[in-house]
């Protein structure tokens, strides 16, 4: 063998040209820039599915809690909304301490008094076919302290007062209309109530009759009572209709006494927020509570209302119209013939038997899915108006229930 040759070929350049080198860069930089794609689209895709996740646990218990307190408005015992007695009690709501502009600027025990003044069943007896719920399509400035209204952005806001689940049975019936109500036990604490005295708006009801006073649980010897005289509020320390309250006897079931309570639903920013959030102040029968939020990123509450407006002749069996006064033979059919979309078109608020509410949730980030256009919603069936500055970007969904007001409509 030619060891020239040999020398030759054990001496030649190893390693890339430059060629090589600039190939094997641009494919690194493909394979970079795919990675990077993908990573990216992973991202986006995780952020618009948390949002979108989010958005529909939002809705979900935003709807879930207005409804539920809903179903219970008009709440009065198994004796019916329509059996209440309203002579007992100088005024439902007390006005001692509760009538400061504070806590949550809400004006007073009786927001619904501040708007209708001149209604003495509002101001002394909500607790009634006509006034136990009434919704607005804004939040009524009138209802909240000098200044401390929220800037409603057009959504409408629900005002509704019953009785509460919170109920003890009557244990002992009553000796005379003087008699104190005695109960069992007190579970919930009332007697340790301070603000008022320590005195409750309560309703006490049996399948006969149902009466709303002012009442305050004391503890004597283990023997639990509910004292209803006049140095608590009341007009008289008698029950309406000289009437005595008591266990099941036999004959019909015992007596319940609850608290009287309102609440209040309506939509606000809070200071420092991007976006507003479904609010709920309550009072509880003691104590007006500071205005609590129930959820964020809830853009609107509006309402409809579903009234009665027509019934049924009882003598000739045809339809006939709920006119004032109802002629004596129309008996109402209690089903919603007529769906009013504002407050304001509310004929005769003790008609409304079921309330249709909507809410516009949206997205936590803006721009959460970012080179899709997003259409116009529509709430309720109507086209929905974005408010004054808000971002298109948002994720918007709609959740809507209807709720049947059953304390309304119920037969008695």
């Amino acid at each position: 063998m030619n060891k020239k040759m040999l020398r030759s070929n054990t001496t030649r350049q190893r390693g890339m040209t430059l060629v090589e080198l600039l190939i094997a860069l641009v494919l690194s930089l493909a394979v970079l820039i795919g990675l990077s794609s993908v990573y990216v689209a992973a991202k986006q895709s995780f952020r618009f599915q948390e949002n979108t996740g989010r958005l529909q646990e939002d809705g979900t218990f935003a709807l879930d809690a207005i409804s539920k307190e809903l179903r219970m408005a008009g709440f009065a015992g198994c004796a019916g909304l329509k059996k209440v007695t309203v002579g007992a009690i100088t005024t439902y709501y007390p006005t001692s301490v509760l009538s400061s502009g504070s806590p949550s600027g809400i004006n007073g025990a009786n927001p619904l008094a501040q708007i209708e003044t001149s209604s003495a069943e509002v101001i002394l007896q909500p607790l009634t076919p006509l006034n136990f719920i009434r919704g607005f399509d804004n939040v009524p400035s009138g209802m909240f302290a000098s200044g401390a209204a929220p800037s409603s952005s057009g959504t409408d806001s629900l005002l509704f007062s019953g009785g509460s689940t919170e109920s003890v049975a009557v244990s002992a019936p009553m000796g005379t209309t003087t008699s104190t109500l005695t109960i069992a036990a007190d579970p919930y604490g009332w007697r340790n109530a301070t603000l008022n005295g320590g005195a409750y708006n309560m309703v006490v009801s049996d399948c006969d009759s149902s009466t709303v006073f002012d009442g305050k649980v004391s503890v004597s010897a283990g023997v639990y009572s509910i004292a209803h005289d006049t140095g608590l509020g009341n007009a008289g320390g008698t029950f309406a209709s000289s009437y005595l309250y008591g266990p099941d006897d036999g004959a019909k079931p015992g007596a319940i006494v609850s608290l009287m309570r309102w609440n209040f639903f309506y939509v606000a920013t809070r200071s420092g927020a991007t976006t507003p959030s479904l609010y709920r102040v309550t009072f509880n029968g003691n104590t007006r509570l500071a205005a609590e939020e129930i959820v964020s990123n809830v853009e609107s509450l509006q309402l409809h209302y579903g009234e009665n407006t027509l019934g049924t002749d009882s003598v000739t069996s045809d339809p006939c119209a709920l006119t004032s006064p109802i002629p004596a033979t129309c008996v109402p059919n209690l089903v919603a013939d007529e769906w009013r979309t504002t407050a304001a078109s509310v004929t005769d608020w003790s008609r409304v038997v079921a309330v249709r509410v909507g809410l516009m949730m949206i997205s936590a980030d803006d721009n959460a899915n970012p080179g899709v256009t997003l259409t116009t919603p529509t709430l309720l069936g109507q086209t929905y108006t974005l408010p004054s500055g808000a971002s298109a970007n948002r994720l918007r969904k709609e959740f809507s229930t209807t709720v049947v007001l059953r304390n309304s409509v119920a037969a008695r």
